[in-house]
Order: C-alpha cells, then structure tokens, then sequence
C-alpha cells in the first residue's frame, strides 16, 4: 500500500510539475514532455529512487507544488527512507520562498527526519534555534513542539539535568501532570547514578526534588529505600520501601530484594514481612510475592504447608509460571518415576514460558521481559506493569 502512495504522489507531482512548465514557458514543451515520460517510466518499472530524482531535479517548489513535496517528505518518512525525506525537505528549504510560519513547519519536519535517523546532534541544533527564534511570527505550537524533539532528544543522550529544565519550561504551558511526572522521574535517574558511584548525599538531594514534583512515584520510595539500605539505615529503608504498598502497589515486587535484605539486616520478626506481602496480595496478584512467602512459609513451617499456600493462590489467581515453585516442591519430597516426571513437567513449563515477554506497556503495548520505568515505544513514564493472568503474575 505505501508502495503505491509513494507511487501516486511522484505521478501526480509530476504531472503538476509538467503542467507548470508548459504554462509558464519556462521550458520548451518537448523537455517537459521527456521529463514527464521519463519519471512516469521509472514508476511503472518500479523505479522509485530514479522517480524521486526527477521529481526534485525538474518539479519547482512554489505554493501551488509545496503540500505535494511535504506530502512525499512525510511519505518517505514513514517508510523509513530517512535520507531521501531528509532531501526533500532540505530541497523545499532551499528552493522555496516560504513564509516564517510554513518555513518554521518545513524546519521541524527535517528535525523530526534527522531524529529518527539517529542524527541527533543536527535535530538538536535545528530545534535549539528554533526554540530560540526571536521572531514574533514564530507560533507558540512550533516553540513547543521544537522543545519536544529537544526533550526525546536529551532522554535518549540521558542527559537529565537538560532534560529537567526543557521539560520545566513545557511544564509551563501544560496544565496536565505529564511533565511534572516526568521531571520526577529524570531526578529518579540522576539519584541511581550517584547511587551508583556511593555519592549519597548527592542522591538524597535529588531525590527530594523527584518527590516534590511526584509524591506519589513508587520510583522514589524504591530509590529511598535502596540508598538507606547501602547506608545501613535498615528501618528507615523498610519504611520507605513499604510505602510503595500505598502509592501503586504493582511495583511492590521491584522491592521485594532489598526488602527482604533490610528486614534480615534489621532482625525484624518474619511475621512482620509476611504480613506486608500478605497485604499487598490482597490489593494485586503477584506469583513473584508468592516465592518470596512460600520460601517463608517452608523454612518456618515445611514443604507441606508452603505448597498449600501455593496451591490455595493458583486456585484464585491461575497462573503458568506459578507451577514452578509448586512442582519444586514435590520433587523434593518425590522419588523414582514420579520424581523425573515431576522434572520434565518442570522443564516443559520452563520452555513455555522463556519466551514471554513479563511486562507491558498500559498505553501502547511494548512488551518485554525486564522492568523498565520509560517506554522505549511510546516515551512515557511510569506505563509499563507486570503482566497479570495466565502467562504473567
């Protein structure tokens, strides 16, 4: 189908740009006449490349011709043909006499060409001057816009200290909380960067500034908890991280490894642990909670009861990757013929489940085996969640 879009608008820009030349007198109609033909020949050879050269190389670009070059421009792009998009626009820049609002226009669509072809440092520049531009004719939405691919541009590069103040400055224009949870979450990236170099105070500093523009960022209570815990402050690490219940309790398993790392630490009572997790399974299902308490239940209370509990969660929340634990169970207490049968119903479960992905995007669907808090597919923050029913928690 983008084949014979493609196909359509070369034809009908070159019928438009034959009628102009024939109209204008500018060139002899027997050269306009061999143009048109040889263009309309590439097409119907399935030429494209050779069609687009002699679209640009004998089609002006004027008012009555320019929605047909953006037209091929945007075409090509979605096609994923980046350089030749990147020709066209270049092309109507550098032929056209436009006015400052279609210019402007014009300008950000090459930006977005360059983005997507992973020519950052030429969208950035183009963008910056735009976002720049002192011009009066320049519109509010072009500024805005411009500041945008400035945005993804600095999310791709991780540079979150940028990313913070562009995303501030759209913040002003924007009355929804999509910024400010944004610029909670770049302030999350910087403080698991210092934690990542033991600059604690630095992280904690950070920090603070992600929990007030997003108090309720499970993100902010897993980093808090996990630079108590580097610094040895187990009950505080223990509060921070048990608040994720209260703020959107999908995320309580991205804890669950340095939860029970501080409450080991602290020489709290198991109960205590057992009790939250209890809790938060009765807010959301979670087989990765559920290992964590069978472990619990089996050292304090044997294998009996541990593959009751598991069995009693499967029966209210069927799940393919809960088998697992179960069955590890039996084989520990299983001999023979059962025993090996036990392990290659394991296995089999295994392979089912290796491939599938685990998380998934709430607003466009990516999917993906590990936990990520910005989706590389829509570039929001906070969208991706554990997978629930069959196949996931």
């Amino acid at each position: 189908m983008d084949n014979w879009l493609l196909y359509l608008v070369i034809f009908v820009a070159i019928v438009i740009g034959w009628w102009l030349g024939r109209r204008e007198r500018t060139k002899p109609a027997r050269v306009g006449d061999a143009n048109y033909y040889r263009g309309l020949n590439y097409l119907l050879n399935e030429e494209p490349d050779r069609a687009v050269s002699t679209f640009l190389e004998n089609m002006e670009v004027n008012e009555d011709s320019l929605e047909t070059h953006l037209a091929l421009g945007g075409l090509l792009r979605r096609r994923g043909e980046l350089e030749k998009a990147v020709i066209v626009h270049e092309n109507i820049l550098k032929q056209a006499r436009l006015s400052s609002d279609v210019k402007h226009e014009v300008q950000l669509e090459l930006a977005q060409d360059f983005l997507l072809a992973g020519l950052l440092d030429r969208a950035e520049e183009l963008c910056v001057a735009l976002s720049q531009e002192s011009d009066s004719s320049i519109t509010n939405s072009v500024r805005q816009e411009s500041l945008k691919i400035i945005l993804e541009i600095y999310e791709r590069e991780r540079e979150w200290s940028q990313a913070i103040e562009v995303a501030k400055l759209l913040a002003g224009s924007d009355p929804s909380e999509h910024y400010e949870k944004a610029v909670s979450h770049y302030y999350c990236e910087l403080a698991e960067e210092y934690l990542a170099k033991n600059k604690l105070e630095s992280a904690r500093e950070v920090l603070r500034e992600a929990i007030g523009h997003d108090a309720n960022n499970p993100r902010t209570s897993l980093v808090h908890g996990q630079i108590d815990l580097q610094e040895g402050l187990y009950d505080d690490a223990i509060t921070a991280l048990t608040r994720i219940r209260d703020q959107n309790v999908i995320y309580a398993p991205e804890s669950l490894e340095a939860l029970e790392q501080a409450y080991h630490a602290d020489g709290r009572p198991e109960e205590e642990l057992r009790q939250y997790l209890l809790s938060c399974l009765d807010v959301a299902p979670s087989i990765s909670i559920v290992y964590i308490l069978a472990k619990s239940f089996r050292a304090e209370f044997g294998d009996e009861a541990a593959a009751k509990f598991i069995a009693d969660y499967l029966k209210k929340n069927p799940t393919i990757r809960g088998l697992s634990p179960l069955i590890d169970l039996h084989i520990d207490n299983a001999t023979g013929i059962a025993k090996e049968n036990l392990a290659i119903l394991r296995s089999f479960i295994e392979a089912l489940v290796a491939d599938k992905p685990s998380y998934r995007c709430q607003k466009c669907g990516f999917e993906g085996k590990k936990m990520r808090w910005h989706c590389p597919q829509c570039k929001d923050w906070t969208t991706i969640r554990p997978i629930v029913g069959i196949e996931g928690e």
